[in-house]
């Protein structure tokens, strides 16, 4: 007997998979596949479309993959049903554009390679579409540019150089006397540090090794968070580092991106995006530098939507329907000289 049960709560669906037992003359045992698993007496199930499984009269279109243990050195112990599984994943996919590996493992508490493969099952479904370290949409949706990796930094600086430093300058101009300031990493804030480094009435606040380095040489005062050093972006990550802004408030935050598009600002580290949403949680006015080469395109790490920001600085108009969207959500466009 195979007992399938679905209920709505809260307007979500939810299911509740019971397993499925074959009476012998002798006893009651959970159907095994040759191949399946078990662990504590009870059988794990894996590929349900087998022939075996149709031959016991299991339905063809319901997966009843339970998620094993992945032991104590892990710390994985709850199963969670294929189904529910895939159906978190499609709600995150369909609010934020984008799906990563390690985010779902840790929502979910499931290892990787489960993520992995029910990813696979539904990329095969045509309903998303696999990339390094995630999915991205499928269909008309996956002709927005993508980038998987993050270029090393000193490629980086070389691109749009001057543009970044137009940026820097105009950027600059918003930063008034006296105040507290946060910038984060990237090259057009590496830029923006610059233009700031004779300023000797600032108190700036960042977890960009580059920046504190440039900026020591000046006169303001400049105080750097604690934790892990991610290399090569000399970049300061981590718990510490989130939690050390939450002790702050800040005038003026600026953020660089590494893409932005209507549904909202990109970046290639999720672990530098845990700092930046710290930044911007905690500031007064929020500020995104990014190049117009940047424009419609994302990366792995969705920061804020669009209205979590409140000014952008480019060097260039970007495009119309980009625009609309600024516009719709209370983003002010400066668009350098």
């Amino acid at each position: 007997m195979c007992i399938f049960e679905h209920y709505i709560t809260n307007n979500n669906l939810y299911s509740r998979v019971c397993l499925c037992y074959a009476q012998t003359a002798d006893e009651s045992r959970p159907w095994q596949q040759p191949s399946g698993t078990t662990r504590n007496g009870q059988t794990l199930f894996g590929n349900p479309f087998t022939e075996t499984s149709m031959e016991k009269g299991q339905p063809a279109d319901t997966e009843v993959d339970l998620e094993p243990d992945a032991g104590p050195s892990e710390g994985r112990t709850d199963r969670v049903p294929a189904v529910l599984r895939q159906t978190h994943i499609i709600a995150s996919f369909e609010k934020n554009g984008f799906v990563s590996i390690t985010s779902l493992a840790d929502e979910l508490g499931v290892s990787g390679m489960t993520v992995r493969r029910d990813l696979d099952l539904l990329g095969k479904r045509g309903l998303l579409e696999r990339t390094h370290g995630g999915a991205v949409a499928a269909g008309p949706l996956a002709t927005l540019a993508f980038d998987e990796d993050e270029p090393p930094f000193e490629q980086r600086m070389r691109r749009q150089a001057v543009q970044k430093s137009s940026i820097a300058e105009a950027a600059a101009k918003l930063v008034a006397s006296g105040e507290s300031v946060g910038l984060d990493v990237g090259t057009s804030i590496l830029a923006l540090a610059g233009a700031l480094a004779s300023r000797r009435d600032l108190r700036v606040f960042t977890n960009n090794l580059r920046v504190s380095m440039l900026m020591a040489d000046g006169k303001s005062n400049v105080y750097i968070l604690g934790g892990q050093v991610r290399w090569p972006e000399y970049s300061v990550i981590g718990p510490q580092a989130v939690e050390a802004l939450k002790s702050h408030f800040l005038d003026k935050v600026f953020i660089g991106v590494s893409g932005l598009d209507p549904s909202g600002f990109y970046d290639y580290s999720p672990e530098d995006t845990e700092v930046k949403r710290a930044f911007i949680a905690n500031a007064g006015s929020v500020i995104v530098l990014c190049d117009s080469s940047k424009f419609g395109r994302r990366a792995l790490s969705r920061i804020v939507p669009l209205e979590k920001v409140n000014i952008l600085v480019t060097d260039a108009p970007p495009p119309a329907d980009l625009v609309a969207a600024l516009g719709e959500r209370g983003v002010r466009i400066i668009v350098a000289a």
